[in-house]
């Protein structure tokens, strides 16, 4: 029997009006797809049901664990409804921004009037300052504040264009008092709660502060512990990420917003040291925006594309996302499987293309030591995997960590706890009834790894396990094992 090589970093898609039946959304998985993304800035809840109960089913169909990111739309800052003919704007205009639903009370005399939505018209007006910048529609139009009025704010156009309604707005350099989860949110993740996602987004993130609020709220009002995974689009966030990688689970590198907010020169160094720190720290993360963005309407890449997601491999990241290739454009299934492709090319050069600094585990944790060593033991002895027995996930994550060659095998009895290791570099997860003490574990090990076809008689293994009680966060032992199975 021959062991293909598994691909190690993880695929995530968005699920959308080009994605939305049974049949695509099991289509996608087959392709490679390793979680789906729900994009709550769209779509009813009753959609989102729908997608839910349909990924957990072709989940099933595939025998594969497919991982659900519910990525809440967080503090958007949009312009309100205009004509339908849109508002063309060029430079000298100036524009009286005003909250959506009222009259304007400043004089609109030689301005031109553009709602902006409600609940975020006070909060820029305390925001923002004489000469702040105000971007529209992804930075295609700029300008500048002139006056503040609360709640109206008066700006001068600076670079034209035609605006249409509930375009998006960025404030470069301006910091935020909005709060980092609006009502919706807050509506949006009780159903999240509700349905099981296996992990949440939290859009526009600024500090520490935004998470663990986040992860109280679901502390105290549910069961159920979802990931946390924290987009890093806005300044605040891009230049003090230390103390946001402590408390979160993982980080989702936006590119889309933070490429309008810092200019795009900025986003390729940025994305390098996010990897990177996020490597160090063991702390999965997503690189995302615009990865095949030409396959939308196209069933080939662009080789800038195609370069862009080899060198996120290359830097270490642990997944990469598609958003409107898999969500609403023309070809879904073929953007997961030429993602595929171009991974594993990718991977087949990592050593000769990826320079990362050399981790040491972190002083005093007994599992960081062990997995570290298995790491080393697997290279040295050739071994054809790694298998980590695990409960709750940790061990396998704290390997992966070490960047191992050797194919990293979770063999668990969770389900949930499974699903969230589609995050994570690396790893391939086995699904048992339970773990459970036995005379004869290796034993046990082997047959579980033959039988899901991820080694084969014969070969050398590395095992990684708590004993003698195989109970949680017990894992202390390492042993090389040779596969013989019993004919």
């Amino acid at each position: 029997m021959h062991v293909s090589p598994k691909r190690k970093v993880k695929i995530v898609g968005t699920l959308g009006p080009a994605s939305n039946t049974p049949e695509k959304i099991e289509a996608l998985i087959r392709a490679g797809l390793d979680t789906a993304r729900l994009n709550f800035s769209h779509g009813t809840h009753d959609v989102h049901r729908a997608l839910f109960k349909a990924v957990r089913e072709a989940s099933a169909r595939c025998g594969k664990h497919i991982a659900i990111l519910q990525d809440l739309q967080g503090p958007k800052l949009r312009l309100g409804k205009l004509p339908p003919e849109g508002v063309m704007l060029k430079a000298g205009d100036e524009v009286l921004l005003y909250p959506e639903g009222t009259t304007p009370r400043s004089s609109t005399v030689g301005r031109i009037p553009m709602p902006i939505s409600a609940e975020i018209a006070a909060p820029l007006s305390r925001d923002l300052k004489k000469g702040s910048r105000v971007l529209f529609d992804d930075g295609k139009v700029s300008s500048e504040v002139k006056e503040v009025h609360a709640p109206e704010i008066v700006i001068t156009i600076s670079v034209g264009g035609k605006l249409t309604s509930n375009k998006g707005m960025n404030l470069p350099g301006s910091p935020l008092s909005l709060p980092g989860c609006t009502d919706k949110d807050l509506l949006d993740l009780k159903l999240g709660l509700e349905l099981g996602v296996d992990a949440v987004a939290l859009s526009f993130v600024r500090t520490p502060k935004d998470i663990t609020f986040v992860k109280d709220l679901i502390r105290k009002t549910s069961n159920h512990q979802p990931l946390i995974v924290s987009k890093i689009e806005r300044e605040e966030a891009v230049y003090a990420p230390e103390g946001i990688l402590e408390v979160t689970d993982s980080i989702l590198i936006a590119r889309g917003d933070m490429a309008v907010e810092l200019g795009a020169q900025k986003v390729p160094v940025i994305q390098k040291m996010l990897i990177r720190m996020s490597n160090e720290l063991g702390v999965p993360v997503i690189t995302a925006t615009q990865m095949l963005e030409s396959m939308i309407s196209c069933p080939t890449p662009t080789r800038a594309e195609a370069s862009d997601v080899a060198n996120a491999v290359f830097d270490g990241t642990d997944a990469v996302m598609l958003s409107a290739e898999s969500a609403s454009g023309d070809y879904p299934v073929i953007s997961v499987e030429t993602m595929v492709k171009i991974i594993l090319e990718a991977e087949s050069e990592a050593e000769n293309y990826s320079v990362h600094r050399p981790l040491t585990p972190i002083h005093g944790s007994v599992v960081d030591s062990i997995e570290y060593s298995a790491s080393k033991i697997a290279a040295h002895v050739g071994a054809a995997a790694i298998a980590c027995l695990t409960h709750s996930g940790t061990a396998a994550r704290s390997l992966a960590k070490y960047r191992p060659q050797n194919p990293i095998v979770a063999i668990m009895d969770n389900p949930a706890s499974l699903r969230k290791l589609a995050f994570v570099w690396g790893v391939d997860g086995v699904l048992i009834p339970d773990i459970v003490a036995t005379d004869d574990l290796f034993g046990m090990v082997s047959k579980v790894l033959v039988d899901n076809h991820r080694a084969q008689d014969g070969d050398t293994i590395v095992v990684t396990a708590g004993v003698p009680t195989l109970r949680r966060g017990t894992t202390n032992m390492i042993k090389v094992h040779e596969i013989k199975i019993k004919s």
